[in-house]
């Protein structure tokens, strides 16, 4: 699948793992006692699918881009290096405030998926 919407399925996947990311973070919250260990794992998983998926889709979008020989190919360069490179740098620097480093973390994330939205929305085949 290529064009716009391979971006958009990418950019919601991302999303999505955002989301499901902060409910997880909320279910954790509200948990005491054994039951809590049960959320290491899946902390630790889900974080590395959203820089995982982010970077999927700033490759699409890019490669998207770069096909049209649009000039959104080095925005989209600079909003996937935001989104990659951004959220583990903030980890180096804020391990020790994960109250801050999350939601800088999540805005950083999500650069990405809407720099390749906003891409992919102008790309589009307009009607006639």
């Amino acid at each position: 699948m290529h064009g716009p919407g391979a971006i958009r399925l990418s950019a919601s996947i991302a999303c999505g793992l955002l989301a499901v990311y902060q409910l997880l973070r909320l279910a954790a919250k509200a948990c005491s006692g054994a039951q809590c260990d049960n959320y290491i794992p899946i902390s630790l998983i889900v974080p590395v699918a959203i820089l995982v998926a982010v970077a999927v889709t700033g490759w699409i979008a890019i490669s998207q881009a770069r096909l049209e020989r649009s000039p959104w190919a080095m925005v989209l360069w600079a909003a996937t290096a935001v989104g990659v490179v951004g959220p583990v740098a903030a980890a180096a620097v804020l391990r020790d405030q994960p109250d801050i480093l999350v939601p800088v973390a999540m805005a950083l994330f999500l650069a990405t998926p809407l720099a390749a939205l906003l891409f992919s929305r102008r790309s589009a085949p307009q009607p006639r």
